[in-house]
């Protein structure tokens, strides 16, 4: 774990990859949810986060984690994926505007829409600390990249 980040931050990237080597079943397992809280009641949760005792944090990275696969290199980001998948500004807003357990329901719908490939290292966070800032973050990230795509590449 690197010193610069808090002690109770998974590491993404490495969660991932476990991710990755859960048996299929246990991975479909974290698919099925239908809601975030859900997952509580999931074995696979506990076996994604051994000797923890999974917060909302945990539940909110493990609702995502099967629908947004690690990147190479360096990935879009997840508004410019977005807009290349031609998502509606509406369904973007949708996601900002909406409360606890909804926001994160719509996201994932967004998510399965676009099959992300994203940096973990960057995305895990944003997850993790899911909100105002969050929301906003891909509010901006979204128009951002729409600008730019209208633009034809200008800034």
């Amino acid at each position: 774990m690197s010193n610069d980040r808090p002690r109770d931050l998974p590491d993404f990237v490495q969660l991932r990859q476990h991710y990755e080597g859960m048996k299929p079943g246990q991975r479909a397992e974290l698919r099925r949810v239908g809601e975030p809280d859900d997952l509580s009641f999931t074995p696979a949760l506990y076996v994604l986060f051994p000797g923890a005792r999974p917060d909302e944090r945990h539940r909110r990275v493990a609702f995502l984690l099967p629908w947004c696969k690690q990147g190479h290199g360096e990935p879009p980001d997840f508004g410019k994926q977005l807009v290349d998948k031609r998502t509606s500004e509406a369904r973007v807003i949708q996601v900002a505007r909406s409360t606890s357990p909804l926001d994160l329901i719509q996201f994932r719908r967004l998510a399965m829409y676009v099959e992300p490939a994203v940096n973990w290292a960057e995305f895990g966070p944003l997850l993790w600390f899911w909100g105002p800032i969050s929301k906003r973050r891909i509010v901006e990230d979204f128009f951002l990249a729409l600008f730019t795509n209208s633009k034809g590449g200008k800034k």
